[in-house]
Order: structure tokens, then sequence, then C-alpha cells
């Protein structure tokens, strides 16, 4: 439950990653960081600026939780907002000219490796599992998923769970190749409004069992499950995957050996 982490959501794994990364490459620290962001990794970056001194920049469409961005203006970093989610992006590469370490939320191999710390401790505690079910906007839980079942639990099968009206995953694999929505998708669920999935990521979609997925109906139901089983404050990208657990049951016949792990990737609410 990622709901309880630094920052209430899994990118605080990533984030750190590909900062220690950088550190142990040059000898040290970057010295000021650039992303875009929906929300969470944002606040993940600015809590890492934070911690480690170095100035944070982040270019956020505005369509962005006013919340998610008063929080990581509290940590420290400069938020500008952009009229669209490509613009940031754009803007948020081009400051690599300028001198910036550019941490991409999804489309960097140590943030994928930070993000599959997720999995592969829940794993570590409980053993193999049959499935394991994540939320999927950019990808980077998902792949880094992969990698860790590699390792620990090689026999189980990986589902991606992201809103059917941001299908981008998806649609992409149907079609063998990367396509995406050139403005951002309405869905409750924020974290999964990515215009398309990263160039990394999709490799590692390409080798995981499928993508479920899932109505803004279900969405809703499970995200206030979850907040009433736990008393946490859970956020509607979180309910992704037990959404998906449930279609696949409804669809396959399960034994009752089968084990299960769903990440509950986040809790970012007021």
């Amino acid at each position: 439950m990622d709901c309880q982490q630094i920052t209430r959501s899994f990118k605080i794994r990533g984030a750190f990653n590909a900062v220690l990364k950088y550190f142990e490459i040059h000898q040290h620290l970057p010295q000021k960081i650039v992303v875009q962001s929906s929300g969470n990794h944002a606040q993940a970056v600015a809590y890492v600026g934070a911690k480690l001194k170095i100035p944070v920049l982040i270019y956020m469409a505005n369509t962005v939780s006013p919340y998610k961005i008063k929080l990581t203006q509290d940590l420290g970093a400069e938020v500008i907002l952009c009229e669209k989610r490509s613009q940031a992006n754009a803007l948020a590469e081009s400051k690599q000219a300028e001198g910036y370490f550019f941490i991409h939320p999804s489309d960097n191999d140590e943030v994928i490796a930070g993000q599959g710390t997720c999995a592969y401790e829940a794993l570590r505690e409980i053993g193999e599992v049959s499935a394991i079910f994540a939320p999927c906007g950019g990808g980077g839980l998902i792949a880094g998923s992969y990698l860790a079942k590699q390792q620990l639990s090689p026999n189980a099968k990986v589902f991606g769970c992201e809103p059917s009206q941001a299908n981008d995953a998806s649609q992409s694999l149907k079609l063998g190749k990367i396509t995406g929505f050139d403005d951002t998708p309405q869905t409750i669920a924020d974290g999964a409004r990515t215009l398309k999935v990263s160039p990394r990521c999709f490799n590692y979609l390409q080798q995981i069992s499928g993508i479920i997925e899932i109505d803004e109906e279900k969405i809703l139901y499970w995200q206030k499950y979850l907040n009433e089983i736990f008393q946490e404050k859970i956020e509607p990208t979180s309910a992704l995957g037990i959404a998906g657990l449930e279609a696949y049951l409804n669809s396959n016949l399960a034994s009752q050996n089968n084990k299960f792990l769903v990440l509950i990737s986040g809790g970012n609410l007021e």
C-alpha cells in the first residue's frame, strides 16, 4: 500500500533511484532538476529536491488536481502550469539544454527499477503469486513489477489496469505500436491521464499477460471500497488494480490455491 509511502505514492521510489544513479555516475548530485507530471511524480521529485537541497522545476498541465499542485509547491518546487500536457512534456525536455537533469516519470531505466521495488518488497514478504495487478499510466509501475516478478515469482502473470477512457496502453498493444491521445484523457483516475505509454515501458508491456480496461463506475466503486476497508485516503487511480482483479476473476476460473498481488499505488486526496 504505497498510499502510506513518503509523499503518499510509489513515485518516490523511482525519483530517489534516478537521483542516486546520477550521483553514482557523476560523483555529484545534479545542480537542478526538471520534470513534467500529473501530480505524484512531481511531489516525489520535489521531496527529493528538498531533502538534497536541489532546485526543482515542475511543468504541469492545468488539468492537474489543485491539491496536488499545492502539495508540490509546499515541498519547495517551482510549478509552471501549461495549457496541455504535451506542452508540459516538451518544455520539460527542452530544459536539459540549460543544464537541468530531466527525470521522465516512466521512460527512464532507473525510474522503472525504482518503481519495481514496490512489487519486489511485496513478493519478498508474501512469496510467489499467481498474478499481479497494478494501475497503468505511463507504464513505469507495470514495467518495474514485471522485472520484480522475473526474479521472485517468474511464473506470475502481470496485468496492467487502466481506465477505459484513457486506454492508450491497451490500444498500443492491439496495434503493436505506441499510440495515444492528443489531449489529456478525461478520467477520474488522474494518475492515469497519460497521453501515451513510454517507449521503454512499451517494451515491457509487450511481455506481460495483458491490459485490463476499467470503466469509471468500477473505479469509483472500488475506490470507495478501499477507503472504507483500510480507512485510508486512496485515490481513484489506486482502485484500478483491484478492479482489474475483479474483472479477471469474473472471466477466469481460479483455484483455491491462487494468490494474487494487488498494488495500491497512491493516496493523494484532500
